[in-house]
């Protein structure tokens, strides 16, 4: 491919009224792509052969860039260039290096795709996050959970959208690495999980083991954790094989979410 060089210089174009529209939910699941910021994270996402819309440029700089680096992008999508008052539009971030990726979103995995994984592997550990709401928090887990091991994250009704750029900023890059599953029913989804041999570990403060007690880990475990405010709700408590809480020293009364995620996972992946 060896596209040509778009620039946009009005707010009316329908190109930027396109890209900046990425920034709302409804026409990312409707066009089914997301923003990706960051030279290092666009650069990677086109070495693993991602397919991208577009690729959108600060004019400054796309024009302090060497000529064989603008061929890597040309060669890679369609360059649009912006001047930075509307770049900054799209990006609504105060400090950009002026990269920006409209990529597609993977495609849409059921949790039926974790068993036809598990042909060749005795192990597996997998994430269940449960209307986990802040954006930060989202981010920072599936960054960590890409750091500790865990291919798959699956995302309960009323989580956060994964695709959101604050979301997909926080996670560095590792948005590219993680394979996200949607569940719209999580307990129809727990069921299943478990007739595949899943034991369910969720996070909890009350009839909770030390999460230091061995017997509450298997070599399939799906851990859970909760929202921010409220923890794993009572339903999904109820179908936990185990409930386990992570002790705490000083006189804070709980973990931040992703922390807990973090301390957890890496459990899992020392057993």
């Amino acid at each position: 491919m060896n596209s040509s060089i778009n620039e946009i210089t009005s707010n009316k174009n329908k190109y930027f009224k396109r890209f900046k529209s990425l920034n709302m939910k409804k026409y990312r699941e409707s066009e089914r792509l997301y923003l990706l910021e960051g030279q290092r994270y666009i650069d990677t996402a086109i070495e693993l052969k991602l397919k991208f819309e577009a690729l959108l440029f600060d004019i400054d700089s796309w024009n302090q860039m060497e000529l064989k680096a603008q061929n890597f992008y040309l060669e890679a999508a369609e360059v649009f260039v912006f001047p930075s008052h509307l770049f900054k539009e799209i990006t609504q971030t105060e400090q950009s290096q002026g990269f920006l990726g409209v990529i597609n979103m993977p495609e849409v995995l059921e949790i039926d795709f974790i068993e036809k994984s598990m042909a060749d592997k005795t192990k597996l550990n997998i994430l269940l996050l449960d209307r986990v709401q802040d954006p930060g928090n989202l981010g920072t887990i599936i960054r960590t959970a890409d750091a500790a091991g865990i291919e798959f994250v699956l995302l309960a009704k009323g989580t956060v959208d994964a695709y959101s750029p604050k979301v997909v900023r926080s996670t560095a890059g590792s948005i590219l690495n993680i394979k996200l599953i949607a569940l719209e029913e999580v307990e129809v989804a727990i069921s299943e999980l478990k007739t595949y041999g899943f034991n369910i570990i969720a996070t909890a403060l009350e009839g909770a083991k030390d999460y230091g007690e061995s017997s509450c880990y298997k070599s399939r475990n799906c851990l859970i954790i909760g929202n921010e405010a409220n923890g794993v709700s009572a339903e999904i408590l109820n179908m936990a094989d185990n409930k386990v809480k992570i002790p705490i020293f000083g006189k804070a009364e709980s973990l931040n979410a992703a922390v807990a995620a973090g301390i957890m996972m890496y459990k899992l992946n020392s057993l």
